[in-house]
């Protein structure tokens, strides 16, 4: 019995943590944290941002200040790094989120889109790094506060050509391009 009430306190502390969480994340018909479609039309590549160009959303603005790929993530802790594994590599994008609302919001991750021989490839899982100053894990910023991160995103070693950024819980003409992939 006492094993029972532990299993259901936790499960609604569970749910309660995930209702508050997700409770603070506004859905407009118009935003979305990852779109069924990641393709890049000429008009959205034409007013893309670029690196190191702050573009704002309905909720924030967002730079991205620097990019790199690299074939293993190395955090200065060997327990976080993520190895090198045979046919991938890590897109890195070392981003920064201010919050341009009156009140606390949520940020996300967001996802990459990259042209590979005419068509669009869409990366919207970006890799978990559990260390300060990688992903954005369930937080929040108060007004007018800001945060720089680093993103992982990780890409097969075969792909080329060029991408962008679409931040999470922005449009899909919302874009940053963050250069060619090669």
């Amino acid at each position: 019995m006492k094993k029972k009430l532990q299993h259901l306190v936790s499960a609604a502390a569970l749910a309660l943590f995930v209702f508050i969480a997700f409770g603070s994340m506004d859905d407009d018909g118009d935003s979305s944290s990852s779109s069924s479609s990641g393709t890049v039309s000429a008009d959205n590549t034409a007013t893309a941002k670029l690196l190191g160009e702050t573009l704002s959303t309905k909720y924030f603005d967002v730079t991205v200040n620097e990019v790199s790929l690299q074939d293993r993530v190395s955090t200065g802790n060997q327990f976080a790094d993520l190895k090198k594994e045979a046919g991938n590599q890590y897109l890195i994008l070392n981003t920064t989120f201010k919050n341009t609302d009156g009140e606390s919001r949520m940020i996300s991750d967001g996802e990459v889109i990259i042209n590979y021989n005419g068509k669009d490839y869409l990366f919207d899982k970006s890799e978990t790094v559990m260390l300060e100053g990688w992903g954005t894990m369930l937080d929040q910023l108060n007004p007018l506060t800001s945060k720089t991160t680093n993103l992982v995103y990780k890409i097969p070693t075969e792909i080329k050509g060029p991408a962008y950024y679409r931040p999470g819980r922005s449009s899909k003409s919302d874009l940053i391009a963050i250069g060619n992939i090669e």
